[in-house]
């Protein structure tokens, strides 16, 4: 049997030491996220996408132990902001956004990006239903009402949006279209000033994220007349979706976060398990209910099949309301 001899051993791990160190210090190094991430928010402060992008943010500094720095890039339905990201090349740069997205090329010619070549589409955390609201003027105490006044009424009543192209302009002009009303569009510079105009009867009517007027319906500043998704919300049980007056309407919001293409594949893979680590909070999940998000967690590879197939939806309709690519 052969003797190792202790000295020689002892110094054979001494010598192996320092690489092992090196190596070791060379992999926290490479430890990532390494500095605070940027997350890019496409539309203006104040809305579902930026209230929700504000508290996922907090969740995911936590998880990463790296702070998440919230940046508004509004304007042009969505894409500013997403082509600002899609063209970022620091690798700390998410964005944070909705499935308006996939149906990008559907309404511009050029907007800016690819959705599907320029990102990776990494989780998705909440879904909501959209609220039919009203400004207290409209004599409208239901949806019936509100249905058969817009149509006595064609071209007098105006809806505002966040902008032309965005989830909510979409819901308005799919209404209009089934419904056979005409509400003209006046596009906001953001969800905000679009509240803002809603308050103060420049518009009548907005198809509008829960978490941008709840607080103003609970108040009595605007009047709730029904819901969007395809049936009711859990949160609104006592408001009707649109779908149970003109079968076969439905628009919902989803929020989710993306990164560039050019992000490395094992970076994306560390954000999806923050995402979904954070997502695995029960008392996060109800704060999300709280604000009237509802929690709806998807990671890469089944968000980006599920706004293929939103996309696909929305193709024959944006056709059949006569929306093109502008």
């Amino acid at each position: 049997m052969r003797r190792t001899n202790p000295g020689v051993l002892g110094r054979r791990n001494l010598l192996a030491m320092p690489a092992l160190l090196l190596a070791a210090g060379a992999a926290q190094a490479d430890a990532w996220p390494t500095r605070p991430l940027r997350m890019v928010v496409p539309y203006t402060p104040g809305g579902g996408t930026d209230n929700l992008g504000r508290l996922v943010a907090r969740q995911l500094a936590e998880k990463l132990r790296q702070s998440v720095v919230i940046e508004n890039r509004g304007g042009a339905g969505g894409n500013i902001g997403a082509t600002v990201a899609a063209q970022a090349s620091d690798g700390h740069t998410l964005l944070f956004t909705g499935n308006g997205i996939a149906i990008s090329d559907l309404l511009f010619r050029n907007p800016g990006f690819d959705w599907r070549r320029d990102f990776i589409h990494v989780a998705r955390f909440a879904s909501t239903t959209m609220l039919l609201v009203v400004n207290p003027a409209v004599p409208a105490q239901n949806l019936a009402e509100f249905i058969a006044y817009a149509r006595a009424n064609r071209d007098k009543l105006n809806h505002g949006t966040p902008g032309a192209g965005t989830s909510q302009h979409l819901a308005a002009e799919l209404f209009d279209d089934m419904a056979g009303t005409r509400i003209i569009h006046v596009p906001y510079r953001g969800t905000g000033p679009s509240v803002a105009g809603l308050l103060a009867g420049e518009v009548e009517v907005m198809f509008a994220s829960v978490s941008a007027v709840e607080s103003f319906v609970r108040e009595g500043k605007v009047r709730a007349l029904a819901t969007t998704a395809a049936r009711r919300a859990r949160a609104w049980p006592d408001l009707p979706a649109i779908a149970e007056a003109l079968p076969g309407y439905a628009a919902e919001l989803w929020y989710t976060m993306a990164v560039p293409a050019r992000t490395p594949e094992a970076n994306a893979t560390i954000l999806e398990n923050a995402a979904r680590d954070v997502m695995a909070d029960q008392a996060f999940g109800q704060l999300l209910m709280e604000r009237g998000f509802e929690p709806d967690f998807l990671g890469s590879r089944a968000l980006t099949s599920a706004l293929e197939a939103d996309a696909a939806l929305w193709g024959p309709a944006l056709r059949r309301i006569g929306i093109r690519p502008e």
